[in-house]
């Protein structure tokens, strides 16, 4: 019976693998697009850290506006992509079994995970713009 059950499952299981692989890959991609994006941002900003530096900013409010800003546009991307989770609740209802359109377990668990991953991707251009030398930055242009 065992046998007949598993045998029965084979489908299930390959479907959620291979969604779980996809959203595995969606979450690294994105982390990657943020770390990208706040890298980008810190070093055309490289000036403008040094003279608040210079003018008595602790590093500890340099890494805050740097993460402040990086999980701000996070909120607003997850905020943007509330309606589709919807439409694809509605598609994945047909493929799992007792999984509602919207289920708020699911959908918490997952937007943690998501504003995790945001905050690790800002939180290192954050480390490196908080090292920045105020001399050195002030003296690039």
């Amino acid at each position: 019976m065992d046998q007949v059950v598993s045998e029965s499952l084979v489908t299930d299981r390959f479907t959620v693998i291979v969604f779980g692989s996809f959203a595995g890959l969606a979450l690294l991609l994105a982390a990657i697009g943020i770390y990208g994006v706040m890298t980008f941002s810190v070093a055309q900003r490289n000036h403008e850290m040094g003279i608040r530096m210079a003018l008595g900013a602790g590093s500890a409010h340099v890494l805050r506006l740097v993460v402040g800003e990086g999980m701000w546009a996070a909120l607003i991307g997850m905020a943007i992509g509330l309606p589709g989770v919807y439409l694809v609740g509605k598609t994945l209802r047909g493929l799992l079994y007792n999984v509602g359109a919207l289920d708020m377990r699911a959908l918490i668990g997952v937007a943690l995970v998501l504003l995790a991953s945001a905050l690790a991707a800002c939180y290192v251009p954050a480390r490196r713009a908080t090292r920045i030398d105020p001399l050195a930055a002030l003296r690039q242009e």
